[in-house]
């Protein structure tokens, strides 16, 4: 039996949530969409910290005991001398989930919207084919060539599908954070309720965490350009007295590693027929890693933009620039705060991250950088010469 039919009206190709979420909307909408995972498995490997929102709340997916381990109240941010900040409610509340699961949920989710799925399956080539594209699929070791109307491209900070049809997606290796991940047991958090984010030196231009999973905890750090490599930092940090010997018991069950794009958003994200979503797409912010509850409504808007174009018979660059207008208008201005926080926070040392740590009185109930950053000033006036551009 033939896996695979000739024609789909949609292409996604990555079954990561951007493109899970991007395949069931277009599917709801009522187009024959293809999913496309170069994985045997959907969800493997794991490659982050595995926090997500209130997905519950927002998208309407139950929280699911399935793939939920923990329930998120807030979290803390540690400076380098030790002083610990909470914050809770707003976009600290979330879950810890077991992205193996998780992932393959939400691709679940959308074949039951009709979805076809094609795992263990690599896109080689896209060609524009007249008013759509031809995709070469190498699928369980066979070829296919796939006629399709719109290609939505999700594969992830290596994407490579845009390149094929003249958009520009490859990221700069100075803005790709190199992580690195153990999920471990026997380890203690400050409160199993809580995320722990370390900022300075123990993470170069990055920072560390340590999130509570259930029976587990994953502890994990990014680094960018960094004179040792993630996982030697990794290391380095179990033993930091920062975290007051919590880990000193812990062992590693699992080893997870990946890149972060955080140089902000690609140029352009779509032309005729075709988007770019998620992690390809830059869609992730530049300050915190955190990529997952964006690419999620990334996805979505595509999908329904996609659905949209399928139905009125036009998938023209104008028709699926709405797909770019639309993201825009939610997030670009996120994103580039972000950025600008981000190239502030990389010029910091030790002893100036105290000092706005110590400015902080209590706990914060959101992240409000600059009220923090007016704070910090005043107790510390040589941080105006790093801080001034957001005051």
């Amino acid at each position: 039996m033939r896996a695979l039919i000739n024609s789909y009206d949609v292409v996604v190709i990555g079954a990561g949530p951007a493109g899970s979420m991007a395949s069931y909307n277009a599917s709801k909408m009522g187009a024959k969409t293809l999913l496309v995972e170069k994985s045997q498995e959907i969800g493997e490997p794991v490659r982050c910290a595995e926090a997500v929102p209130k997905i519950d709340e927002i998208y309407g997916i139950p929280a699911d005991p399935s793939f939920v381990r923990t329930k998120l109240d807030g979290g803390y941010i540690v400076a380098p001398n030790g002083k610990t900040i909470a914050v809770k409610g707003g976009k600290t509340d979330g879950y810890v989930v077991e992205r193996k699961i998780f992932d393959k949920y939400l691709a679940i989710r959308s074949a039951k919207q009709g979805t076809k799925i094609a795992v263990k399956s690599r896109v080689v080539n896209i060609e524009q084919d007249g008013s759509g594209y031809l995709v070469s699929i190498n699928h369980m070791g066979e070829e296919y060539k796939i006629k399709t109307k719109i290609v939505i491209a999700a594969d992830g900070v290596e994407s490579s599908m845009a390149e094929m049809v003249g958009l520009k997606s490859k990221k700069n290796v100075n803005e790709v954070c190199s992580c690195a991940e153990y999920e471990m047991t026997n380890g203690k958090c400050i409160d199993d309720n809580m995320l722990e984010l370390y900022f300075g030196s123990v993470a170069p231009k990055g920072y560390a965490w340590i999130f509570p999973k259930g029976d587990t905890v994953n502890v994990g750090l990014g680094v960018i350009g960094a004179k040792k490599s993630a996982l030697e930092y990794l290391d380095d940090f179990i033993s930091n007295p920062v975290i007051n010997g919590r880990l000193d018991n812990a062992t590693p069950v699992e080893f997870k590693c990946g890149g972060a794009p955080v140089g902000g958003p690609i140029e352009k994200t779509f032309k005729e027929g075709f988007m770019i979503v998620g992690d390809a797409a830059g869609q992730i912010s530049p300050l915190t890693g955190g990529g997952i509850a964006l690419s999620m409504d990334c996805g979505l808007i595509a999908g329904e933009v996609a659905g949209k174009c399928i139905m009125h018979n036009d998938c023209s660059e104008e028709a699926i620039s709405e797909y770019e207008t639309n993201w825009h208008e939610k997030y670009l201005h996120l994103l580039k705060n972000d950025l600008k926080y981000k190239n502030i926070l990389q010029q910091l040392t030790d002893k100036e991250l105290d000092a706005i740590g110590d400015s902080i009185d209590g706990d914060l109930e959101d992240v409000d950088v600059p009220k923090i950053a007016l704070k910090a000033v005043k107790k510390s006036p040589s941080l105006l010469k790093y801080l001034k551009e957001l005051l």
